[in-house]
């Protein structure tokens, strides 16, 4: 392996300062219900998408939030509000999202969004956070909204979870997640990317050492391949794919019983990988819409974590957990060459369908800045 640049040092004295997050996460909520109501919303005809920079707040919480109104305003979306300002739709184009008051559970493009921070109803409006607002939200419904243009990916870094002494949360996870990677390998090749495993071999690798491999090779996306398990749990299954959490905000979990109360995982300060929270969002949403679609797959939602494997990235970086192993039913799906095959078909439909969300938001700007010069 060449000499470390000096960005990938930087990554692994912060990998070894920040606390890591392990364990699986608690039983997933069922997908919260579409708002609706009995209140006649009207719908607000959407205006066209404006900066963020200007956006108007309101302390709630102690926190900035931003009125789904504003939200509607920025991304020239259509909003309609119903149950006294408790729960909105936002709509415009291909795009949607439902919120409701007092809850992280989002409904974006049909997929379930686990928010940072729980929406909030006020003076007859609801609110959500800024930071879902700019992280979570905008880049789901308007890919590329406020922040510079990114180029097609190049390189894409597969990281096959475990391995080695770590198998992982079965005896099987350390063995399924590089045959996947193997199988996505040549399905990502085929469409024109090179692709990098962190591992092809049942070898173990520190956290650092998976997210320093694919800084060194200049990787444009990180996925980090998992499956899930719940000991005592033979009924739960589906699918989840995480992004790194913003400064600030708290892991998912960290909200069930009997987490609420000190987050050792709550970090204040911005990590390498949050850099590129927008594209990681983005990123998220093709592969948790392929893994949920094509795989026909119960939604656990994307959330946000804080996995020492995504930490130290200098790209967008995604963890997902393909099944869980400890599903009588879905374990058996995914013993079946056939339907790891599948889980890889769907990462590669998903890290294309990001390729094609970046060429759309590259065009959009380029159709913009034309405008805006009269070209």
């Amino acid at each position: 392996m060449p000499p470390a640049p000096p960005r990938f040092l930087a990554s692994v004295l912060l990998a070894l300062i920040a606390p890591a997050a392990t364990g699986a996460e608690a039983p997933a909520r069922s997908a919260p219900m579409r708002p609706g109501g009995s209140n006649s919303p009207a719908a607000v005809q959407p205006p066209a998408p404006s900066s963020s920079a200007t956006v108007a707040t309101r302390k709630l919480r102690g926190l900035d939030y931003v009125s789904v109104a504003e939200v509607g305003k920025r991304l020239g979306l259509a909003v309609t509000e119903s149950e006294r300002g408790r729960k909105a739709r936002l709509a415009g184009g291909k795009v949607e999202a439902e919120l409701t008051h007092d809850d992280r559970d989002a409904t974006i493009n049909g997929l379930r969004v686990v928010l940072g921070e729980p929406a909030q109803a006020s003076g007859g409006q609801l609110f959500v956070s800024r930071v879902d607002f700019e992280r979570a939200i905008a880049p789901l419904l308007r890919p590329g909204f406020g922040v510079p243009a990114r180029p097609r990916p190049r390189t894409i870094v597969l990281d096959p979870g475990h391995g080695g002494r770590d198998q992982g949360t079965s005896v099987n996870e350390k063995t399924y997640a590089l045959d996947v990677a193997r199988r996505a390998k040549p399905l990502l090749e085929a469409a024109g990317f090179r692709v990098v495993l962190t591992r092809d071999a049942d070898v173990g690798l520190e956290l650092f050492e998976r997210a320093g491999i694919a800084n060194q090779q200049r990787g444009d996306a990180f996925v980090s391949i998992h499956f899930n398990a719940l000991p005592s749990d033979t009924v739960t299954s589906g699918v989840q794919v995480f992004t790194f959490a913003p400064a600030g905000q708290h892991a998912a979990e960290w909200w069930s019983t009997p987490m609420r109360g000190a987050d050792p995982h709550l970090e204040k300060s911005e990590m390498p990988v949050n850099r590129h929270d927008h594209w990681s969002a983005v990123l998220a949403q093709g592969l948790h819409r392929r893994l949920v679609g094509d795989l026909k797959a119960a939604d656990r939602g994307k959330k946000i974590a804080h996995w020492g494997v995504l930490r130290p990235l200098d790209c967008p970086g995604v963890l997902i957990e393909c099944g869980f192993l400890t599903s009588a039913a879905e374990a058996r799906k995914i013993s079946t060459p056939a339907y790891r095959q599948k889980i890889a078909e769907a990462i590669a439909a998903g890290l294309r369908d990001y390729a094609a969300a970046l060429d759309a938001a590259r065009a959009r700007g380029a159709a913009v800045a034309a405008g805006a010069t009269g070209k």
